[in-house]
């Protein structure tokens, strides 16, 4: 029998890219599987969306797919972020029974929790309220092949010391050229996660199963055991670096990060945040993680090496971009990143 995943999706104020990713996920090869949508206190139209598309009464257009009406209505199941937390006892023994057609529940947050909190709210739920092997993080703005989960699942299956598995990730707008080749290692001189293969053409010098640092967060296959071990999200982070975290702290508990090559998705890549904001949390978080993992040599080599770069960077927003909401950026997450409570 094929392990059963749950797959976590965060929506907040992206209806249109989460429709795609769902209508994508429902037309997959793999049978046994949950998906949980966490709409993360959106002030749009995003859960009567999700309604009017499981009801089969609103299309999506993509393409990578042909939209299909044959697996609609997709029942709902759904409860909010407090229902959750506090419920007693799992859904009612009929709801648990896997069945024939499609199903998603949906957990409607009253507040913004970023994308860690958020995130983990669906995490504890399935593994509260579903007898789920694997917890599938995707981002709501990712397309996938309908094969993609077999063959993460295959990887993952091939070695009880795997623990997180990821994907080919390529470029929503350019199909064949690679976002990642399912993550990345860490440069702990300068505190920087670059992704395996970034910006290049899959020549298929990517084809190949690969042991990794982090497996990146915009798909990313971790097993229930290895969560019950070193805990949900940190979330410290809020946004960015919360994947390389996990995996990292996975990596310190024995536990591998591996690419499933044959495994592929494309991504809307950065359309999440950009500009003060991700440098504000950029900088944080890189300073949090070297605290929290890097031992006395390297944090202080790192250390020499980051606040050069800060002083250069710094001096070229004010002084010659003028900037000064960049500069703020810079500043301030770098003395929140000290302060964070290890």
């Amino acid at each position: 029998m094929t392990p059963n995943v749950a797959v976590i999706i965060l929506n907040w104020n992206g209806w249109k890219d989460t429709l795609e990713c769902l209508e994508s996920l429902f037309q997959i090869k793999y049978s046994n599987f949950e998906v949980i949508v966490i709409d993360n206190h959106s002030q749009d139209e995003s859960i009567q969306k999700i309604w009017d598309y499981c009801n089969g009464r609103l299309k999506v257009k993509s393409q990578f797919f042909k939209y299909q009406l044959n697996n609609k209505p997709i029942e709902i199941i759904e409860v909010t972020n407090h229902e959750n937390i506090n419920m007693k006892k799992p859904l009612k023994d009929q709801e648990l029974v896997k069945i024939d057609s499609k199903r998603l529940i949906l957990i409607k947050n009253d507040d913004n929790y970023g994308f860690a909190e958020g995130t983990n709210i669906g995490i504890r739920f399935a593994l509260k309220n579903l007898e789920s092997s694997y917890i599938l993080l995707l981002n709501n703005d990712t397309v996938v092949d309908s094969g993609f989960l077999d063959e993460m699942i295959k990887t993952a299956e091939s070695d009880k010391q795997i623990g997180f598995v990821g994907s080919k990730t390529y470029f929503y707008n350019k199909i064949n050229t690679l976002q990642a080749a399912g993550g990345g290692n860490i440069d702990f001189k300068l505190a920087e996660s670059p992704e395996m293969g970034f910006n290049q053409e899959d020549d298929g010098r990517y084809n190949q199963l690969l042991e990794l640092d982090y497996v990146g967060g915009a798909c990313l296959l971790a097993k229930t055991n290895v969560i019950d071990e070193i805990g949900v999200l940190d979330t410290n982070y809020y946004m960015y670096w919360e994947d390389v975290d996990w995996c990292f702290s996975g990596r310190e508990a024995g536990y591998k990060s591996v690419y499933a090559f044959k495994s592929k998705i494309w991504h809307k890549y950065g359309t999440s945040s950009k500009g003060y904001f991700k440098t504000y949390y950029h900088n944080r978080n890189r300073l949090y993680f070297m605290r929290k993992h890097a031992n006395k040599k390297v944090y202080h080599s790192f250390l020499y090496h980051y606040l050069k770069e800060l002083l250069i960077e710094s001096a070229y927003q004010l002084l010659y971009c003028r900037d000064w909401l960049m500069f703020k950026s810079l500043f301030i997450g770098t003395i929140e990143g000290f302060r964070i409570k290890i």
